[in-house]
């Protein structure tokens, strides 16, 4: 491993059982990472969970590559659950240098037909669930005099996009 970016490194990366986060994982433990691979197993829309399957597939594939990963299907929603995610990684790994906040789900409606459930889900998940991860983590990057947050923006933050009022506002 030596010669590698991220060789000793503990990564978490939140959504990661599928798409972006899934590469993002694969990638971090290629490059030397030891990595927590957090996904509630839900939908696109966050709907469902507690199936493991996505997040424990991602892991075996890092094992059979010969790297080191574990599972956590925790959402980053709650802070409790968000808190316990990186407690994965100190306890699995001693330690944590990086969060990768990908997690994510779309809700899209128009504004006047969207609920109050689809927008407060939305900014639960991309807003507060980063928010949650990283103060999770701050206290280890202070103790450790390192620690890199990774956080995902949007044009449709910036520009806006038609029916992702909630995604829009959380990005």
């Amino acid at each position: 491993s030596e010669g590698k970016c991220l060789t000793d490194k503990v990564v978490v990366v939140t959504g990661a059982g599928r798409g972006i986060g899934r590469a993002i994982a694969l990638l971090c433990a290629a490059e030397g990472a030891k990595v927590v691979v957090n996904d509630l197993g839900g939908s696109a829309d966050g709907e469902g969970g507690g199936d493991a399957h996505p997040a424990e597939q991602v892991v075996e594939e890092i094992r059979k590559a010969g790297g080191k990963a574990v599972a956590n299907t925790d959402s980053v929603a709650d802070a409790g659950p968000a808190a316990n995610i990186i407690k994965t990684a100190i306890d699995s790994f001693g330690r944590i240098d990086c969060v990768v906040n990908n997690a994510g789900i779309l809700r899209d409606r128009i504004s006047h037909r969207m609920s109050i459930v689809d927008f407060e889900t939305v900014i639960k998940v991309h807003l507060l669930g980063s928010f949650y991860t990283s103060r999770a983590a701050a206290n280890y990057f202070k103790e450790q005099n390192s620690g890199s947050f990774v956080h995902f923006p949007s044009p449709s933050g910036l520009i806006g996009n038609f029916g992702q009022a909630n995604y829009a506002a959380a990005k």
